[in-house]
């Protein structure tokens, strides 16, 4: 997985900072990275333990906007349920939408290295986010079948299945993560798959077996194009950018 990284948030306000300067010129230089930076660190209420690791904090605003989010997404699928929605089903993303990668991030400073990442990942070190697992697990006390959805790669998967377990998420109906070698018949675009070619092809898959896809939750816009789903949920990341 290709992530662009902290300077993908530059063009885009985050926690009050500047998004260009302008010049005697006439023309605008992006906004300075280093503060970006620190405005990523205080929209997420940014804390270093006692060991120099950086974490995220549940009174940040990251958090409000995330359980403001998740909350208007678990009212509209109370409210599906209600009107007999056949078939209910929630798709979810896993980096940034059901875990959260902030503290490793932060600790990296802000740049991607998949060699780290796997170990994160074989580490369990990305903790739940909290208003994405309460949802989880209502969404399955009420029938509706969870799937995970992710670009992480299909050898990464029982270790992803393994901490997502540990976190507390339900069994998921399936889990679907990138193919590595021999891509499944409902891609044709085999392993070239865009993001959105890959993510849209699954759901239209999960449909496909009788599903009615109510939300389908992603930090990422590539998570929620192309449709095969009621309602995209946009969590909020102003860390990286996947196309």
């Amino acid at each position: 997985m290709v992530k662009l990284a902290a300077a993908a948030a530059i063009g885009a306000t985050i926690a009050g900072g500047t998004t260009a300067v302008a010049t005697s010129g006439g023309s605008h230089e992006p906004a300075n990275l280093g503060q970006v930076k620190l405005d990523v660190q205080a929209y997420y209420g940014n804390w270093v333990d006692e060991s120099g690791k950086h974490h995220e904090s549940d009174d940040s605003r990251w958090a409000a906007d995330v359980r403001r989010q998740v909350d208007g997404a678990q009212r509209y699928l109370a409210t599906r349920l209600q009107q007999g929605v056949r078939n209910p089903a929630i798709v979810l993303d896993i980096d940034d939408t059901s875990e959260v990668t902030y503290g490793w991030e932060a600790d990296n400073d802000f740049g991607f290295d998949p060699v780290k990442q796997e170990k994160a990942i074989d580490d369990g070190a990305f903790p739940a986010i909290k208003p994405t697992l309460a949802l989880a697990n209502w969404a399955a006390q009420h029938g509706v079948r969870v799937y995970f959805l992710t670009g992480r790669k299909e050898h990464q998967g029982p270790a992803s299945l393994k901490n997502l377990a540990n976190e507390g998420y339900p069994a998921p109906a399936a889990a679907f993560f990138k193919p590595e070698t021999t891509p499944p018949d409902y891609l044709p675009c085999g392993l070239t798959c865009t993001t959105v070619q890959y993510k849209s092809g699954t759901r239209a898959h999960i449909e496909a077996g009788g599903a009615t896809i109510v939300l389908n939750l992603g930090d990422q816009f590539s998570d929620l194009s192309g449709g095969h789903a009621e309602r995209p949920v946009k969590l909020p990341n102003p860390m990286y950018y996947l196309p």
